[in-house]
């Protein structure tokens, strides 16, 4: 069980919102797509708590950079190479550059990820299944949702892997200014 694992498995995240968190171990990435998913839910779910994490990335992941670039960026590689593509990564991150937030029957989707075409969704139809596919801790869907995560693969707001699918967008739960900021 890696790191990561442990830390989600044992730790409420929202507990550890806008501290410094040290993870001892790298996360290892590039030994299957599958096995990257789940380190990316990961990065999802501590960068939707703003939690600042120090990491050191092994490897790489199986998907592209503009995929994942709006999730918390790496501090260091084991290697010349993983340095390198931490580097790329760090300079490309930007908190708030991919997200969605939750309202009354819709979800509201921010898209402005580096090397992706900027774009900002109100979801209505399939607001649900979105959510469900978004949150679930599985990462995989449901009978009734395939169609939908398909639909979320199609637009770019969604990786899958197998059976399993994680939808990139994190729920936006702290602001990067004060919403009152003129």
């Amino acid at each position: 069980m890696g790191t990561a694992t442990l830390l989600t498995d044992r730790t409420d995240l929202a507990a550890w919102s806008l501290r410094t968190v040290t993870l001892p171990e790298p996360l290892d990435f590039g030994d299957s797509p599958e096995q990257d998913l789940a380190q990316l839910r990961f990065l999802r779910a501590v960068t939707s708590h703003a939690v600042r994490l120090r990491w050191t990335l092994r490897g790489r992941p199986s998907f592209p950079l503009d995929t994942h670039v709006h999730l918390v960026a790496p501090s260091a590689g084991t290697d010349q190479a993983s340095r390198a593509y931490a580097g790329e990564w760090g300079l490309a991150y930007r908190y708030g550059s991919c997200y969605y937030r939750r309202g009354p029957g819709m979800v509201v989707v921010k898209d402005v990820r580096p090397g992706v075409d900027a774009s900002r969704m109100v979801i209505t139809d399939g607001a649900d299944a979105f959510l469900r596919l978004a949150e679930d801790p599985s990462g995989v869907p449901a009978p009734g949702d395939v169609d939908a995560a398909a639909v979320a693969v199609e637009a770019g707001l969604a990786c899958a892997a197998g059976d399993a699918i994680l939808i990139l967008p994190y729920r936006m739960r702290h602001w990067p200014v004060p919403h009152v900021a003129v």
